[in-house]
Parts: structure tokens; C-alpha cells; sequence
């Protein structure tokens, strides 16, 4: 017998109700309940519906009778055993913050078949009516709210969680040790240089011009004066035609 089922039997034993009505519910109901029983105990003389006053107070008496919560005879047993099925059947059955804020791939299907197991569901039902068991009258809205013992995946130095493959990746981030870390005399675009770094570097060079060798000049004079010649032929030949 697992620690689920020594729960249950726990509970059980002691006639627990399986669905604990919330503490704000009891005291509703109670309060109509007291209303419903002046008017079935009114003069004759009042006017109202005494048949169904009277069917829906006794509806309210049975539904407090059994599902009103109430405090258990053996808190420490109790208390242990709900512990021991937080952490041994529901913790690990919960996935990740991050997991379900960021839904990677095979987030949807492990939810179904862990969170939304009948195993895990049956745990959960027992652990909400130990801690009613333990603490009936609490108005904490918290107080049976699993979603505080789930898990995180986030590193102790405060790195971002992201998943590029996930549907929402999130940014990636530099971690505070990090940031705390980076070098004064660090240059604002990093160790390699940036997209911008390099056009501004190489526009830079094409503004300084070099001044051209005059073997240079002189092959660009004949070349040019080759091309005048060329056309004068060209011309000529045309105008003799």
C-alpha cells in the first residue's frame, strides 16, 4: 500500500468528505439554510412556499452533513502522509514553469499523460481533502493551489530559460555573473567586430586615395591614345565608303 492509498484509507476512516465544500461555500449555504428554516417554521399566517422551503432545507443539511469540511482526529498522521504524496506522487508528475509557459515540442502530450493522469489525479483528490482535513476554517484562496509546489527549470544564477525549438523561445540573455564579469576595456561591438565596423572600415579606405606610378600613368597615356587613333581610322574608312 502506497502512501496514497494509506491517505485514503486515513481519511476514510475517519468519514472525511471525499469533495470539501470551500469555507466561503459552507458559510453560504449555512446562511440560506438558517433563512429556509425561519420560513418552514413561520406562522401559518406568513405566506411563502413551505413545500419546497422545507425540500430545499433539508437538501442544505445533508449536502453540510457530508462535505463541509471538518478537522481531522490525527493531524501528524495526516500531515505526514499528505507530505509524503506531495512529494513522491504529485511534485513529480508536475512539469516545469518553464515547460508550460514556453511549450516546447512533446509538452502537450506528457501533460495529458502525467498531470492528467488517473494516478496523479487520484493523488491530488486525496492531498486537497488532507489539507481541508488539516485546516477547515482557512480563508488562504492558496490553500489547496498546487501551481506553488511546481517545479522551475531556472538556473540558480538567473540565466534566461530559452528554447529556440519551443513556441515560445523567449530572448536569450547574458546571466548578472556574466554582466558582472565583462571586461571595462571591452569594446562596445564585442570581440568581433560588427557588420557596421567593417562597411564604415572599408568605405573609410576607399575615401583615401593612393597616388598612381607613373609606369602606371604612362601605359594608361598610350592605351588611350591607341583607342583615339583606332576611332580616327574607323572614321575615316566610314567617310571614304
Amino acid at each position: 500500500m502506497n502512501e496514497v492509498d494509506q491517505l485514503q484509507a486515513a481519511l476514510d476512516k475517519e468519514r472525511l468528505p471525499v469533495t470539501p465544500l470551500r469555507p466561503h461555500q459552507v458559510r453560504g449555504y449555512r446562511d440560506e439554510h438558517k433563512r429556509l428554516e425561519e420560513i418552514v417554521h413561520a406562522p401559518a399566517w406568513v405566506e411563502g412556499d413551505r413545500g419546497q422551503a422545507m425540500k430545499r432545507h433539508r437538501s442544505l443539511a445533508q449536502m453540510l452533513a457530508d462535505q463541509a469540511p471538518r478537522k481531522t482526529a490525527a493531524p501528524d498522521e495526516v500531515k505526514r502522509l499528505a507530505d509524503a504524496v506531495l512529494s513522491s506522487h504529485i511534485q513529480p508528475a508536475l512539469l516545469p514553469r518553464e515547460i508550460m509557459r514556453r511549450n516546447p515540442a512533446g509538452a502537450v502530450g506528457t501533460f495529458i499523460r502525467q498531470e492528467q493522469g488517473p494516478e496523479t489525479k487520484r493523488a491530488i483528490q486525496q492531498w486537497k481533502r488532507a489539507r481541508w482535513a488539516l485546516d477547515p476554517e482557512t480563508d488562504d484562496p492558496d490553500h489547496t493551489n498546487l501551481e506553488r509546489f511546481r517545479p522551475e527549470l531556472a538556473p540558480p544564477d538567473g540565466a534566461s530559460t530559452f528554447m529556440a525549438g519551443a513556441q515560445i523561445p523567449g530572448h536569450f540573455a547574458m546571466t548578472p555573473k556574466a554582466k558582472a564579469n565583462w571586461p571595462a576595456e571591452m569594446p562596445q561591438q564585442g570581440t568581433v567586430e560588427s557588420a557596421l565596423v567593417q562597411v564604415q572600415r572599408r568605405e573609410k579606405k576607399k575615401r583615401i586615395r593612393q597616388p598612381m606610378p607613373e609606369a602606371q600613368k604612362e601605359h594608361l597615356r598610350i592605351k588611350a591614345h591607341e583607342r583615339i587613333a583606332a576611332m580616327k581610322a574607323r572614321q575615316e574608312t566610314e567617310r571614304r565608303g
